[in-house]
């Protein structure tokens, strides 16, 4: 059963912050959750947009975190979507598209999770097979895509708000990804596919932009 999301003011952006284990409320021996500084991390991705004419226009994107600083993040065997333990899916509607010569200017606006899921079962055959863990963390996104549209080739911007975030364990450890009304950046670069599905292939990573 997926746990509920619960609000967390201990880490900044994307970035778990370093600090020594201290007493308190806790699931290991009354400590806190793990802390750790400076850790960005990697996604591995593909994209779903809605086929042309479809009112409101969506694009949803899911994967895995392909990289989280030194943890461990996959279970044993080749490091792929089916050993994954941490994922991610955004839901975005389009709000606006602007077209200049062969450059197009896609707006977005939606929802990010990311979840944890000690089964590892990701597969991109199945998109929703990245969203069946528990949810670690959401944050509102506002999304610009800029698509070179003779090649197919892209780049994204997201700018995420944390909303929501709770702890997950590794291994023997504890920790907390995320601090609400923290913001950070995805950097995306893609390429759309010759045949949908999936409509393209992505991949990016993320680093903080604002600490509240």
């Amino acid at each position: 059963m997926k746990r509920p999301l619960i609000r967390s003011g201990i880490i900044v952006g994307l970035v778990l912050l370093a600090a020594s284990v201290t007493g308190g409320a806790g699931a290991h021996g009354g400590q806190r959750p793990t802390r750790i500084s400076d850790v960005a991390f990697e996604l591995v991705g593909q994209v779903i947009n809605s086929a042309p004419g479809v009112t409101p226009a969506t694009s949803i994107q899911y994967g895995y975190v392909s990289q989280l600083d030194d943890l461990a993040i996959f279970n044993a065997g080749s490091q792929n979507e089916s050993t994954a333990l941490l994922t991610f899916y955004t839901d975005t509607v389009t709000n606006r598209v602007i077209n200049n010569g062969p450059i197009r200017i896609v707006s977005r606006t939606g929802r990010l999770t990311i979840y944890h899921d000690p089964s590892a079962n990701g597969s991109f055959a199945n998109p929703d097979s990245f969203r069946d863990g528990d949810p670690i963390l959401s944050a509102v996104v506002r999304q610009q895509v800029i698509l070179n549209t003779p090649t197919g080739a892209f780049t994204a911007g997201n700018t995420n708000t944390i909303v929501d975030s709770a702890s997950f364990q590794l291994g023997d450890e504890e920790f907390v990804l995320g601090r609400v009304g923290g913001v950070f950046r995805t950097v995306i670069s893609g390429q759309q596919a010759s045949a949908a599905p999936p409509s393209a292939y992505m991949a990016g990573y993320t680093f903080s932009t604002r600490r509240h």
